[in-house]
């Protein structure tokens, strides 16, 4: 209920962010972009600003798919999680660089997503 409205796609990870260059769907929800955490483009799941889904029958299956590609790219120690280091890089050099610096490694946002999910158990 945080980490795909508030992180994937508050920052454009699977559709690209055209303003900057980005093809649009260009990004994470093209595989063929991509060499991880392929996304599925679907309709966000209704949390109604908490925690949980209101209704978990409406969930679908693309959202469960998106959580488990983004969920490989985390870990307990985000700050060295490639799903902080490699969006934040943008020396677009694998394994940590990204085409574009996605966002600050300062950004408060960023960091409170990411640490409340590793927190997480």
């Amino acid at each position: 209920c945080h980490v795909e409205p508030d992180f994937l796609f508050a920052y454009r990870c699977g559709a690209g962010d055209p303003s900057k260059g980005d093809p649009p769907n260009g990004c994470h929800y093209t595989g063929s972009a991509v060499s991880g955490m392929v996304l599925i483009a679907h309709p966000p799941v209704d949390c109604g600003g908490g925690n949980a889904p209101i209704d978990p029958s409406t969930i679908g299956k693309d959202a469960p798919i998106d959580l488990q590609a983004a969920s490989l790219e985390m870990t307990r120690d985000y700050t060295s999680a490639p799903i902080f280091v490699r969006p934040s890089s943008n020396n677009g050099v694998p394994p940590t660089g990204h085409p574009r610096a996605v966002f600050d490694q300062s950004d408060p946002k960023a960091w409170e997503i990411l640490s409340t999910w590793a927190a997480i158990p």
